[in-house]
């Protein structure tokens, strides 16, 4: 059964899903509900089809050919299809720089939050909403070339790993019919959303066992390092540009190291920090050149 209109618009570009199964296609609509949307699809919309490949087996099958076998994965395949999808869009995106980055709207401004793999970047990210900020996006941050206008990515929220019972029992009851291993963005039934603020903070993410909460400054060399670093490097990246954006990024934020050994450490010490006036927090200046 094909997967009908509309067509998702992810960073620009509009894509449509063929030959999805009935109830991985109601999964994949769930996953892709906070994204805008264009019915009757455009015929310029990208195509990722799903085609038999004997046997029950499956393949997806993208706009430019390539072909990736089903049949031994033990992911949904609708989680699948929003992968590819999501790649795809990133790969295609003109005009933004997409960073591995969580974000949060604070009342100063945006913030950034960049680390390695692993680093807590979700954890931090949600415990700051369930905190009362405003959820930007908890893994992949577009921002506007150029102007340096961060945007919501509203992507569902993919939590297959070990969170904190303290964190898990801050978030709001899952939906029993969301599919497993996803928890809905927060913002999906909110029109018009509020504008976003510019950044204005970066906090980069560390692990560190006997540091808990520990907040330092950076230098604006090591902040544009991070962000750099962060910037997932499409076809089309250029890192003259990149460099350029990422330094005067820098340049306007408040940029810091936060260490810690648990969700909750960095949250509030986070928290602290991003919703206390420089002037009495005593931590918040302005970075070292």
């Amino acid at each position: 059964m094909a997967l009908a209109d509309p067509a998702w618009i992810v960073l620009g570009t509009p894509f449509r899903c063929l030959g999805v199964p009935a109830d991985a296609r109601r999964d994949l609509a769930a996953l892709l509900q906070g994204f805008p949307t264009l019915q009757p699809p455009p015929a310029e919309a990208v195509a990722l089809r799903v085609e038999a490949n004997g046997g029950g087996a499956l393949l997806l099958v993208d706009g430019q050919g390539s072909r990736w076998d089903m049949a031994e994965s033990e992911a949904p395949l609708s989680s699948h299809l929003e992968y590819r999808l999501i790649d795809d869009a990133i790969r295609r995106a003109a005009g933004r720089w997409v960073l591995h980055a969580g974000a949060v709207a604070a009342p100063g401004g945006t913030c950034l939050i960049v680390g390695e793999s692993g680093a807590g970047k979700t954890s931090l990210a949600l415990w700051l909403w369930t905190s009362g900020l405003r959820l930007i996006t908890d893994d992949l941050c577009p921002i506007l070339c150029g102007s340096l206008t961060p945007e919501v990515f509203p992507r569902a929220l993919h939590m297959d790993a070990d969170y904190s019972p303290r964190l898990l029992a801050r978030l709001p009851p899952r939906p029993p019919s969301y599919p497993a291993a996803y928890y809905p963005f927060p913002e999906r039934d909110a029109a018009p959303l509020a504008p976003l603020p510019p950044i204005t903070t970066l906090l980069v993410l560390e692990r560190g066992p006997d540091a808990e909460g520990a907040l330092e400054l950076l230098s604006q060399s090591e902040a544009t390092h991070q962000l750099v670093k962060a910037v997932i490097k499409s076809p089309a990246f250029d890192f003259g540009e990149a460099l350029a954006d990422m330094l005067r990024l820098a340049r306007r934020c408040r940029c810091y190291r936060l260490r810690s050994s648990t969700p909750e450490g960095a949250g509030e010490r986070a928290l602290a920090a991003l919703t206390t006036t420089p002037a009495s927090a005593g931590q918040v200046a302005s970075p070292a050149a």
